[in-house]
């Protein structure tokens, strides 16, 4: 068999022929649901729980920082448990659950329950089925066309956003809170089912990396075809360009999980109304969606490194914004910026990961820094429901996210990563990676 190297250019054949494609759309579907589903519907849910049952915003921002830990903490044992068992059931288990802990939350009565299903028990199982599980199933099936699909898989969370958000706002209003998160739970567990399909690697499904016959992710050590290294975790863990993009990462997830959560909240303060508020956040999510789909491709034709600084400054440049509007123009200005900054930037840390430490070991050393961004993405709205109790005024905390979105531009500057990757793909020798493109022996099929 020859040795093939050069990923062919890409027809809408392949589609059919390569299973990896079908496996993106799997992980885009799930994904977009335990984001959609689970965050984007705070928001109304917030709206219409806290002015029914009473709490004090701190009560619900201590649930929302209990939840940003614990899913901190779920990132390494998830990043383990993909590798260990798989993508496949880990996924179908944090659907299932998912879906009941959804319908739990709205029996709740008490702060107690809700710490205990919204907090606690939503968080593991939502954690299942998230961006760990999708982003590993990417960096498995491809490598010279991985930052296009990542960016189509991320595009789900963008997309759940838009749907689920309104839908949500619908669902409160047409049916009330509680029967609205019972109505939410039996479409989770509908759009769970199609994890059924997922297959781990090429291998398991008769096929090779990239659809390209004799590629595949090489052993640690070794050398794959766009120039990465395959790194031990050990060794990733003690780079700091590595602790540095979660870092970023953890300034995004501070940052969108503020404005996700008292987005709505704080725009009534103003006097913005909830419609209004509402349609700003599904369209920042409809922009993050679009993003990631058509921008993320720079990824490989640039680098992850100018992307990652891109991404940044926009997200900066659309808090500025917001921290202004009083109005639907400059909100919707706010929401592409902003969507298109972190549309662009979720994807481009899975890609970086990847193309700097290469797509091996993703799984664990993704969920070991899953711990920086999970921590800060629960502080963000813990504090600000704090900060609101005590000031009576969303000022401070939408400042201190603008703050934090300017300090995670400088990071994204100073995240230098190797030579190689300051390249585009398409530029690195196939001829110095022979370990990644000697020809192998024809996988078994299913």
């Amino acid at each position: 068999m020859p040795v093939v190297v050069a990923t062919p250019r890409f027809r809408f054949s392949d589609l059919i022929t390569f299973a990896g494609y079908r496996q993106g759309a799997i992980a885009f579907l799930q994904y977009g649901t335990a984001v959609g589903a689970v965050y984007f519907v705070v928001g109304p849910l917030l709206a219409a729980m806290v002015p029914d049952v009473g709490w004090s915003l701190g009560v619900v921002s201590a649930a929302l920082l209990v939840r940003g830990l614990l899913s901190a903490g779920m990132g390494p044992l998830t990043g383990w448990l993909v590798s260990r068992f798989g993508v496949r059931p880990i996924v179908l288990i944090g659907g299932a659950t998912t879906a009941v802990c959804t319908a739990l939350t709205g029996l709740v009565r008490n702060p107690v329950e809700f710490m205990i299903v919204f907090g606690i028990a939503l968080t593991v199982a939502d954690s299942f089925m998230g961006y760990t599980p999708a982003a590993t199933l990417v960096q498995k099936w491809f490598l010279g066309r991985r930052a296009v699909v990542m960016g189509f898989v991320n595009s789900g969370a963008g997309f759940g956003g838009l749907i689920f958000a309104p839908l949500m706002g619908w669902l409160v209003r047409e049916l009330g809170w509680r029967h609205a998160m019972f109505a939410l739970a039996v479409i989770i567990a509908v759009l769970a089912v199609p994890a059924l399909w997922l297959r781990d690697d090429p291998r398991s499904a008769g096929q090779w990396v990239d659809g390209v016959a004799g590629r595949e992710i090489p052993a640690a050590g070794g050398t794959d075809v766009i120039g990465t290294v395959q790194q031990p975790v050990r060794r990733i863990l003690r780079s700091p360009v590595f602790w540095m993009l979660f870092v970023v990462f953890g300034i995004e997830a501070w940052s969108l999980g503020t404005y996700a959560a008292y987005q709505v909240l704080y725009l009534r303060s103003v006097g913005v109304s909830e419609q209004v508020s509402s349609g700003a956040l599904g369209i920042a999510a409809g922009v993050a969606a679009c993003s990631g789909i058509l921008l993320s491709r720079f990824n490989d034709r640039i680098s992850p490194y100018y992307v990652l600084i891109a991404s940044t400054a926009a997200m900066t440049a659309g808090s500025v914004v917001f921290a202004a509007a009083r109005s639907s123009l400059p909100l919707y200005a706010y929401s592409i910026l902003f969507g298109a900054g972190y549309g662009m930037l979720v994807p481009t840390v899975a890609v970086a990961l990847g193309r700097y430490y290469g797509a091996r070991n993703f799984p664990r050393a993704f969920g070991a820094g899953q711990l920086v961004a999970g921590t800060m993405g629960g502080l963000g709205p813990y504090l600000t429901g704090r900060i609101v109790d005590a000031t009576h005024s969303y000022e401070i905390p939408v400042h201190l996210v603008t703050g934090l979105l300017a300090g995670s531009v400088v990071l994204a500057v100073a995240a230098r990563p190797p030579r190689h990757a300051l390249r585009p793909v398409r530029e690195v020798d196939p001829r110095a990676v022979p370990a990644a493109s000697r020809a192998l022996p024809e996988p078994a099929g299913d």
